[in-house]
């Protein structure tokens, strides 16, 4: 029995493919990478002026509110009256000043508002509010269902 041999063809190689390859791996690091604008890579000394003024990046005081409706700007114990009041003028003496709201979980949600109306009433339009990072000890959270639509605006 005589079977028929083919000679032998050389391997191709398909180097479009690999190119492909190569660019989506590209293009994966370049979005993935972080670039650091904070770490400058050439140190200067600057020239003095006698002009210049310092820019001071203002913390935000701190609106506090208690369970028990306590309600603290920084360490001052105040009553939901005098805050827009003390708002008001805290941004008339700095234009710049900047407030923050950091509320108990188990506050009423009253007392919530009330406050908020009163920084809206003092002229102030941003309100950054704290919360926590959810943690092993609470996996409730994570069970909570997910609206895809925001909340209307009151």
């Amino acid at each position: 029995m005589r079977f028929h041999v083919r000679p032998r063809r050389t391997p191709i190689l398909n180097i479009v493919n690999l190119i492909d390859i190569l660019c989506i791996i590209l293009i994966f690091f370049v979005v993935t990478s972080v670039f650091r604008r904070e770490e400058p890579q050439i140190k200067l000394d600057l020239p003095e002026s006698s002009q210049a003024k310092t820019s001071q990046q203002t913390t935000p005081d701190i609106i506090t509110v208690t369970e028990d409706e306590k309600v603290y700007v920084g360490p001052t114990l105040i009553t939901v009256a005098e805050l827009a009041p003390l708002l008001k003028q805290r941004k008339e003496e700095d234009p710049h000043a900047r407030f923050a709201l950091k509320s108990s979980k188990k506050a009423p949600f009253g007392i919530i508002i009330r406050v908020m109306d009163a920084v809206k009433i003092a002229g102030i339009d941003e309100l950054p509010t704290f919360t926590a990072e959810p943690n092993e000890a609470n996996p409730d959270l994570s069970s909570l269902p997910t609206s895809a639509t925001p909340a209307p605006a009151p």
